[in-house]
Formats: C-alpha cells, structure tokens, sequence
C-alpha cells in the first residue's frame, strides 16, 4: 500500500482535473482498510495516508496556485518555470504567468516570424533578444529558412536551455549576458534583430528596452537594409506602449508597419516591424504582396491582410480609459 501510494496517486490526478478527490478517495479507503483488521496494524494505513498526502506536492510545491496537474516546477536563476498539463496540452507558465500553451503556440510562432521573412532576404544575420519560451527558435527551425549566422540573446539563459534542450539548431550562438551590456559593446551588426521579451511593460527592466536610446542603439546594430521587430505584449492592457513605441519609431523616419493578433490564450498580442531600407509605404507593399513559402499550420496571406488592418488605433486607448474609470 506504502509503495502503490505514490505512483496511483500521481497517475490519478494526471487523468483527472480533481487531484485533491482522489487524494482524499485513496487516503479514506486506507483508513477503512486498516480498521477491518487488528487495531494494532493501524499505523501502518495511517503512514499510508501520509505518504498519500505528503510526497506528491513536495515535489510539486506550486501545485497550490493551479487547478491542473503540475508536472514540472525549476527554478532558474531569474524567475520559476512550471509546466502544467490539462488533457493533452500542456501549459507553460514563467513568475505564475503564462508564457506558451501548445495549443495555439504555432500561431504565435509563425504570427512573429513569418512576417519578417517575407522581407528578409535569404542568408541573413539575426539576432534574437529574449525568445526564452523557445517558441521563435523552434519556428525558425520550422520554417526551413536558410539564415547565415543566429545569435540568441536570452533574459534567463536557464528558461532557453529547458525550453530547446531538444531542438538541433545549425549555427546557433547563445549568449549568457546582460542584455543591455551586450548591445552597447558587440562589434557585430545584424540583418534583422527581434525582440521578443516575456511581458514587456511589466516591470522598469522590461520597459527600459523599449525606450528610445536602446531602440536608437538596436538600429544602429543593423546593416543598412535591416530589419527589427518587436513584440509589444497585449495590445489591450497596455495600449499606451504600443502607440509610444510605434510613434517613436516612425519620428526616426524608418519604414515602420504595426500589426496585431488575437491569440487564444495568451491575448491580443501586437508587433512593430521596421526596415531601415524601406519606407513604410513599400514594407507594406512587401508584406501584401510578397508569397514566399514556408511550412504552416496557420499563417497565409489572407491572414497577413487581417493582421495589418489595425482599424481605429484611438479604440486602444479608449478601452484602456474606460478602464481607469473603473
């Protein structure tokens, strides 16, 4: 019964959404088996219960701020990643917030990228900023796009390392360094840069790479025909960083085209290309009318169409003083 305890227990709440039902079915059955025989082998169901109740969540301490099984929980050296599983998806979840869900994780991946490769040429040299979940790495991957050199500039190196430790990438070069020490010194220069930051407004670090003097530095990493590509976070929550961002952008007279997409779990998430080549009325042409191939689950030109249309951009900040007022 000591030895069934643990695995029944676990392989209960991974089939079911009421870890805690069958906690309680399995210790009370304990209970009641041990009182049918002698009083003297009660302790024995009674350890039972305990093992029952005790081991699964030692290993699992987050267990208590989710409804599903948690089957995963590392901490890194900046923030705490925990995997959760609901069916046959599973959730991952970086300072208790979502990052990735499988369910519509190539929506995003290919929502970002594809994009951009619509207008970058083949060969090129990129940079991602961030990109931790792996979610960007693993549609490159993907896409089959055939790059020259990729560098990888994560915020938690050991989120990256978990999230990819999988994937075979050709070329790749991780680099374990401050973010803002590594674009200020590098010597090298990039086709295209991404940005691609978990909650971008949602602390002083987070929204210091947002600010005009590091997007300035980012753009003068870039070749003279390059691009980047930034992605803003939840478009809704926080509207205000968006229209800054793309506003500042376009006073520096690049080419700058912003888009957006609901996501189903993760939100109403927005993007900013720019290109230092193209102005913003031939990088919108680009992207409507270029049809290079890439292998997709989602993304198509009609959907690159409704991404675009941004409609009423004051429909953002309306929301978000409707909200104050509440």
């Amino acid at each position: 019964m000591i030895l069934l305890s643990y695995p029944l227990t676990q392989y209960l709440i991974g089939i079911s959404d009421h870890g805690l039902v069958w906690i309680n079915v399995i210790a009370l059955s304990s209970v009641l088996v041990g009182m049918q025989l002698k009083m003297k082998w009660l302790i024995l169901p009674i350890f039972a219960v305990s093992i029952v109740w005790i081991i699964p969540y030692n290993f699992a301490p987050n267990q208590k701020n989710y409804t599903e099984n948690v089957i995963l929980s590392i901490t890194t050296r900046k923030g705490v990643i925990d995997q959760v599983l609901w069916k046959d998806d599973q959730w991952t979840y970086y300072n208790g917030r979502l990052s990735t869900a499988t369910p519509d994780q190539s929506m995003y991946g290919e929502a970002t990228l594809y994009p951009l490769l619509q207008v970058l040429p083949e060969k090129a040299k990129i940079l991602i900023i961030g990109g931790d979940n792996g979610v960007i790495i693993q549609q490159l991957k993907t896409s089959k796009y055939r790059y020259q050199s990729l560098h990888i500039l994560p915020y938690d190196l050991d989120f990256l390392h978990h999230q990819i430790k999988d994937l075979d990438l050709d070329f790749m070069t991780l680099i374990d360094q401050n973010i803002s020490s590594y674009v200020e010194t590098t010597p090298l220069y990039f086709d295209a840069i991404i940005i691609d930051l978990f909650n971008p407004a949602g602390s002083l670090e987070m929204s210091a790479f947002m600010k005009p003097y590091f997007t300035k530095k980012l753009l003068s990493k870039l070749n003279i025909t390059g691009f980047l590509l930034t992605q803003m976070g939840d478009v809704y929550k926080q509207p205000k960083l968006f229209k800054n961002y793309k506003n500042q952008i376009t006073s520096l007279n690049y080419g700058t085209v912003p888009y957006h997409l609901q996501i189903p779990t993760i939100g109403q998430m927005g993007w900013v290309l720019v290109s230092k080549g193209l102005s913003t009325a031939q990088l919108t042409h680009a992207l409507k009318s270029s049809h290079k191939s890439f292998d997709s689950r989602w993304w198509n030109d009609d959907a690159m169409a409704m991404m675009m249309s941004m409609g009423k951009q004051a429909y953002f900040m309306e929301k978000e003083r409707s909200i104050n007022r509440n």
